[in-house]
């Protein structure tokens, strides 16, 4: 990544810290203290985290190629190629990959700060996973609605075991319920599901 003293970067196509996170891939695009961009790529029928908040940071899906189903406050939509989601933090959310392709897309957070995260996800340390949950309020507050769920698949191994070469998935983050406060939320060029 190149980036410069003077508050900006500049990446040519391709270029970006890679990532392997619970599945999926990730090219970090920037990261710094007020937006982290990467570039998503989610596997086929990725069930993507449980229905969760996390008030410090919010977030922004711009699909690239493929379908990826977003659930806001219960509410389901497909976003296909050219769509954008926006979502605060504060608002109940998950997101999947339900179809047979990868799904690409753009994740944008803002402020910045969760590269620790994805790069502690991609690594299996659980506990800068934990710190960097614990520092954005990251917190589960149901299972995913049914409509969410993906098709009964072969099930990972959990963490921590031979198999799982110490990756962490998203349903052993913090397991515990939150109050989400009312939040705006703006969805465009969506369908419902």
């Amino acid at each position: 990544m190149n980036t410069n003293g003077n508050g900006h970067a500049l990446l040519a196509p391709g270029e970006g810290e890679v990532l392997e996170a619970a599945g999926s891939r990730l090219v970090i695009k920037i990261a710094s203290p007020s937006q982290f961009v990467a570039e998503y790529t989610a596997p086929p029928h990725f069930a993507g985290p449980p229905l969760h908040v996390h008030p410090g940071f919010d977030e922004t899906f711009l699909v690239i190629e493929g379908r990826l189903a977003l659930t806001v406050r219960g509410e389901p939509a497909a976003l296909t190629p050219g769509a954008t989601a926006y979502v605060s933090g504060h608002v109940p959310h998950t997101f999947r990959n339900p179809a047979g392709e990868p799904a690409r897309f753009l994740l944008i957070c803002s402020p910045g700060g969760m590269e620790q995260y994805f790069r502690g996800i991609a690594v299996g340390d659980n506990e800068l996973v934990a710190a960097i949950a614990e520092r954005v309020g990251y917190r589960v507050v149901s299972d995913q609605p049914a409509e969410m769920k993906a098709p009964a698949r072969r099930q990972s191994p959990r963490a921590g075991s031979r198999a799982s070469a110490g990756r962490v998935g998203w349903g052993e983050l913090q397991q515990c319920a939150v109050n989400a406060r009312a939040s705006r939320v703006a969805v465009r060029g969506i369908s419902p599901i």
